[in-house]
């Protein structure tokens, strides 16, 4: 394919995002459940807001250290703090998980945007939101593979061994990740000193998509663990149940992203097209007075159309609106982590006080 500048930044990319993907989908429905079952709906919230938060201040961290670092050292040392956050869910109570997830989100924001930087620095910029839609679709694709899979785990090895199958598998991809992922930096430009403020310079430029950036990150932030969390209370299904019904949102709201990008693609509708992956994204307000099953699944559904959609154009816009990729995506990533932080948060409190 010509529009791919670097085979092995990209063939790296790709890799990490489903492997991880799996791991990740493994692991992280158990642990908000067990914080749910333990501590209540308002704590898997604070999974959520500390999670984003250190995700959030790792993403501009990211961005100041991609060309000073190799992709193969930031990306194996990211790696290998998310494996050592997974052991200490196994071994610590419920009521430190969320400090866990500051570690884990830390780790997070230094691994995912250097995945998506090597993406958008190793293909033409013309191909850059292309790209970013695949390298999106694949890495959902394997999270939901995740979600089925520690259902099997759960169902043959017993709840107690889950994490622990996520830590191991975790150990071995790290030590691919250190074979496969290019030594040095994808461009030949090195900065001797890289400095914060360099990043927050392209604010101006980024500005304008700050309001969707926030409305997109907010909801997937309640996607992540309150919502998934929330489902169980409404339906009463258990962890085996939940996880399967969880994955077949994500495949069936694949499709359907899948097929409204096509028509993006084919007929050149993107304003169009993204006004309705927007409205898509606001359903999940739905999930407020929805109980049915059914009906639960269908506004969900919905709303992962619309992230779907959504999330990658804005990746690929932005990045070539700055004057660095990596400071595209690590603005994106900052703000779009702070909104998905917050609304869990300011989802339960109000919960609470109704």
């Amino acid at each position: 394919m010509r529009s791919v500048k670097d085979w092995r930044a990209f063939t790296a990319s790709m890799v990490s995002v489903v492997a991880l993907m799996i791991i990740v989908g493994i692991v992280s429905p158990h642990v908000s459940i067990k914080v749910l079952e333990n501590e209540g709906l308002f704590w898997v919230s604070l999974l959520t807001l500390a999670y984003m938060v250190a995700r959030a201040a790792a993403s501009i961290t990211h961005a100041a250290l991609y060309r000073s670092l190799s992709a193969r050292a930031l990306g194996t040392a990211g790696l290998a703090a998310i494996v050592g956050s997974y052991a200490l869910y196994a071994v610590s109570p419920t009521s430190t998980y969320p400090a866990i997830k500051l570690v884990e989100g830390f780790a997070a924001g230094l691994f995912w945007p250097l995945m998506q930087t090597l993406i958008v620095d190793s293909v033409d910029p013309g191909w850059r939101s292309r790209w970013m839609s695949i390298y999106f679709m694949a890495g959902a694709v394997a999270g939901y593979a995740g979600y089925a899979v520690g259902s099997l785990i759960y169902s043959v090895l017993g709840p107690s061994l889950i994490v622990w199958v996520g830590v191991a598998a975790g150990a071995v991809f790290t030590a691919a990740y250190a074979v496969i992922a290019p030594g040095r930096g994808v461009t030949a430009e090195r900065a001797s000193s890289p400095r914060f403020k360099e990043v927050f310079a392209d604010l101006g430029r980024v500005w304008p998509y700050v309001p969707i950036i926030l409305l997109v990150g907010g909801v997937n932030g309640l996607m992540k663990d309150y919502l998934f969390a929330y489902t169980k209370e409404v339906t009463g299904m258990d962890e085996p149940t939940l996880r399967n019904y969880w994955s077949a949102i994500g495949y069936v709201g694949l499709a359907l992203s899948y097929a409204l990008a096509h028509v993006q693609e084919v007929m050149g509708r993107t304003r169009a097209v993204l006004a309705v992956s927007t409205a898509l994204v606001g359903s999940s307000a739905l999930m407020l007075v929805v109980r049915d099953p059914a009906t639960v699944f269908a506004v969900l559904t919905a709303t992962t159309v619309g992230l779907r959609v959504i999330r990658p154009v804005l990746r690929g816009v932005v990045s070539n609106a700055a004057s660095r990729p990596e400071h595209g995506i690590a603005l994106v990533n900052a703000f779009s982590n702070i909104a998905a932080g917050a609304a869990p948060v300011i989802v339960a409190a109000a919960a609470s006080l109704l």
